[in-house]
């Protein structure tokens, strides 16, 4: 082997023993930072993990988690991976995070329907009943000099369910928090929204919608043939907000891929209080100020 292959060699070998160690060390750290924020969680939480592993890059895995307890049972995860992170994470001001697998089916929830007829009992049903898995990503950003929270993408994969997707500039200067003394900020707290693309992808979701509505002198199709019928009927004399909304109802029917986008980075100011005490006005404001727009494929 000639000396330029041997130092080539031996760069290689060095730089891999680099790597290695500092993956080691990235996983140790990531690990004491983990059981950190466990600890820090109230009493009643429990939290359980397999393993951590991170990278020398700022990624994180952590694999196997279950969430709960003996009396509720468990929320059980696959998998949550984070990147972009600083290195305290619960001081990180920017991040991406991926639950995978996410599975409720441990989990003793009250209220399940047996006989679901409806989307958000369907969905219910098919989680915790049916062990169906729900894939999440998340990335935000935070500015706590101006108090600003900013939600860059969001995305829920249901399996054999479809999907919700968004990509955004949205933020809010409510605090970011599931403690239920702030949720009346979270609700009068204004979003700004800029940039927007909200995409629906139906993968048999509504076909076991119609399902559960079938008799025996109509099945699941008949019912489906009918809806599109009346929307098109409906489409023909609706204004024209409403005719979009109508046009990404009928789009999801005949199974296409309906995205709700805005392409404009001047600021639109949603209040959520307004939206839920008003929704059909709120909505058809909504549409119009944002100038938004349904695009189907």
């Amino acid at each position: 082997m000639g000396k330029r292959n041997k130092l080539a060699l031996g760069v290689v070998t060095v730089l891999g023993i680099c790597y290695v160690s500092g993956n080691i060390y990235a996983s140790a750290k990531a690990k004491k930072a983990v059981d950190d924020m466990i600890a820090d969680l109230p009493a009643p939480t429990q939290v359980a993990y397999g393993d951590v592993s991170a990278t020398i890059f700022g990624d994180v895995s952590i694999d196997d988690i279950r969430i709960g307890d003996d009396r509720q049972g468990h929320i059980v995860v696959k998998n949550i991976t984070l990147s972009g992170f600083e290195e305290e994470l619960e001081d990180s001001t920017e991040g991406e995070v991926h639950f995978s697998g996410v599975s409720f089916s441990e989990y003793k929830g009250h209220g399940v329907d047996d006989t679901p007829d409806d989307i958000q009992e369907i969905l219910v049903h098919m989680l915790m009943k049916e062990g169906k898995t729900l894939d999440q990503r998340f990335a935000f950003e935070v500015n706590e000099d101006d108090n600003e929270y900013r939600i860059k993408e969001l995305t829920f994969d249901v399996e054999d369910a479809g999907r919700i997707s968004l990509a955004t500039d949205l933020f809010t200067k409510a605090p970011i928090s599931a403690a239920p003394e702030l949720m009346a900020q979270h609700l009068m707290a204004a979003i700004e929204i800029g940039d927007f693309s909200l995409s629906l992808e139906e993968d048999g979701l509504v076909d076991r919608l119609f399902a559960t509505k079938a008799t025996d002198e109509k099945d699941a199709d008949d019912l489906r043939a009918e809806a599109i019928e009346e929307l098109e009927r409906a489409l023909e004399k609706a204004e024209p907000e409403r005719k979009m909304l109508l046009e990404g109802m009928l789009a999801l029917l005949e199974g296409d891929e309906v995205t709700l986008s805005r392409d404009s980075d001047e600021p639109l100011s949603v209040v959520p209080m307004m939206m839920m005490s008003d929704p059909n006005g709120a909505f058809a404001a909504f549409m119009r100020d944002g100038q938004f727009k349904i695009n189907t494929k």
